[in-house]
């Protein structure tokens, strides 16, 4: 699920800690104004007054330098949609630095914090570099703004993963039954769930799953053991409606597994696990997609 990131870029750059960087040079004295008025038109989630901040042929520009959305016109238009959206996330920032390259234009390095409003929900924090431009007028307009890297902590990384994942599931097939319950561990660092197999024609088959943030690797990555002793561990990279994922493990005969999987949230109460490139010890097997529905609360005992 994609972070819009570079959706408060811009109201992060002109936050009001903008000029603690170097507020006593008076060549950017005019920089104060424009944090004002952005602050105020963020707040009033008025599209058209952030796109006014902006030169003509201004742009945002994510991480991969792909997505990049120019000029005022599509910049209202983005706003629009992003004030549209339910749980717009609060905004603050720290500055590394604010440099002058020329009397005109102005280059600043720091680090975006984005809140979400939901309680003890954690922040994500993205590294960017943001170009302002003076107009003949005097005023300081952004000319460009760009993600660098994604610095969130753990926490942080996992928690839109948590927000889809985190319940009690269950799915039925023919007349095999799969529940899975999955939460965070008590560190606040890792999700953990158990899962349950049953069917009438074998053995209960129990697993336990583990999945938390690799700094090495910059991306999440799960571990899983069942009950018969096999084993595997998965990198999950998001995508624009959920996560792939990319599998490799052993059975508990020693069979080498490996398999590609979707996950995607159909919507808060339903999972769609989609299963595709399984290969057993050399032997392509059948895709396969489950659908978890998310079980009800356990009645309360009178």
């Amino acid at each position: 699920m994609k972070t819009t990131i570079t959706t408060c870029l811009a109201a992060l750059l002109l936050s009001s800690s903008y000029l603690h960087a170097d507020e006593t040079d008076p060549r950017i004295s005019g920089l104060a104004e424009a944090a004002s008025r952005f602050v105020i038109a963020y707040n009033d989630k008025d599209a058209e007054a952030i796109a006014k901040l902006f030169t003509e042929d201004g742009e945002m520009c994510d991480r991969s330098g792909r997505d990049i959305i120019s000029g005022r016109d599509s910049i209202k238009a983005h706003y629009e949609d992003v004030f549209a959206r339910d749980q717009i996330p609060g905004i603050a920032i720290e500055v590394d630095s604010v440099r002058l390259v020329a009397p005109n234009l102005a280059i600043e390095d720091g680090t975006a914090h984005l809140t979400p409003p939901e309680d003890n929900a954690p922040h994500r924090s993205i590294s960017y570099t943001a170009t302002l431009l003076k107009s003949d007028a005097g005023a300081w307009e952004i000319a460009s703004t760009r993600d660098l890297s994604d610095i969130t902590n753990a926490t942080g990384e996992l928690y839109d993963l948590s927000k889809a994942l985190n319940g009690d599931w269950t799915c039925q097939i023919d007349e095999v039954r799969l529940d899975l319950a999955i939460e965070w561990d008590p560190s606040g660092k890792f999700l953990v769930g158990e899962m349950l197999t049953t069917s009438p024609d074998s053995d209960h088959q129990t697993g336990r799953i583990r999945i938390g943030w690799n700094a090495a690797r910059e991306s999440i990555v799960s571990w899983m053991f069942d009950s018969r002793g096999g084993t595997r561990q998965s990198i999950w990279t998001a995508t624009e409606d959920g996560w792939l994922v990319r599998s490799e493990g052993t059975t508990a005969d020693g069979e080498t597994v490996t398999a590609s999987q979707s996950v995607h949230a159909e919507d808060d109460d339903t999972i769609i696990w989609s299963s595709m490139h399984r290969v057993i010890d050399g032997e392509k097997q059948p895709d396969g997609k489950l659908r978890l529905v998310r079980r009800p609360p356990t009645p309360a005992s009178n």
